[in-house]
């Protein structure tokens, strides 16, 4: 069995290696970052993908980027993250099975939801526990339905709208949510990166907030709608600006 683990912490990812050679029958392939994990993906056949979900050094230069100014939502490529990874596997050969291992932290909610909803990643392990990354890979051999306690703690209740019901339902309010995530928070500016004039973006901003809420119990009905919906985007940029979900959804 051939096992790509796509990790960028050196540590973390030999003890990984560890784990899964003392459990499994298994060659496991490390690579630091997305980019290279592409390139190997369409190189190389590999049974299963262990795949982090974001990348500091990445992550680090853009973020640096968007501080600047200087990332545009037209750019060739934004935010690459273990989104890509997660996908690239499964159109290389629908027989990967992935695996999402993944720090159970709050920016990272919304990439979970969006790789179990629209990725079919039905395998995530958290990567601050020693010897479940191995009973995890075992279970999407088995085809089986694997999310450990620690990661199924941010999915929403069964009741709740889904991730796509709540931000891609419409792409002009989807690019607000970029607009926003890109750092610009002014109706007017918003309005001049989305093509609307910044009355359309005022009078949308309370039904944008109404989806927010009924997804995520936490954000708040009180206040102005528009400063909860900036902070929503402003805490969850890598998604709004993550290129594989841009790929899905325009």
């Amino acid at each position: 069995m051939r096992v790509l683990l796509v990790e960028d912490e050196g540590v973390a990812a030999q003890m990984a290696v560890t784990e899964l050679r003392d459990a499994l029958p298994c060659e496991v392939t490390v690579v630091p970052d997305p980019v290279e994990a592409l390139t190997r993906l369409h190189r190389e056949r590999f049974d299963i993908a262990v795949v982090d979900m974001l990348y500091q050094a990445h992550s680090v230069e853009f973020e640096r980027r968007r501080r600047l100014g200087s990332v545009r939502l037209t750019d060739l490529r934004l935010h690459l993250s273990g989104l890509a990874v997660l996908h690239a596997a499964r159109a290389a050969n629908p027989a990967v099975r992935t695996v999402l291992w993944t720090n159970g932290e709050s920016n990272r909610r919304l990439h979970m939801l969006f790789a179990r909803e629209q990725l079919g990643c039905r395998v995530m392990c958290p990567k601050d526990a020693v010897g479940k990354l191995a009973v995890a890979v075992g279970a999407a051999v088995d085809e089986q339905d694997h999310v450990d306690p620690v990661l199924r703690m941010y999915f929403p209740p069964a009741n709740a709208p889904t991730l796509a019901e709540t931000f891609f339902t419409s792409s002009t309010r989807l690019a607000v949510w970029r607009a926003m995530a890109l750092g610009v928070h002014e109706h007017a500016a918003i309005g001049k990166i989305v093509g609307v004039t910044a009355g359309t973006v005022r009078r949308g901003m309370d039904a944008i907030r109404a989806k927010l809420v009924a997804f995520d119990p936490g954000c708040t009905e009180d206040g102005p709608p528009t400063a909860e919906v900036v902070r929503y985007a402003s805490q969850n940029w890598q998604f709004f600006l993550d290129d594989t979900v841009r790929g899905f959804h325009r």
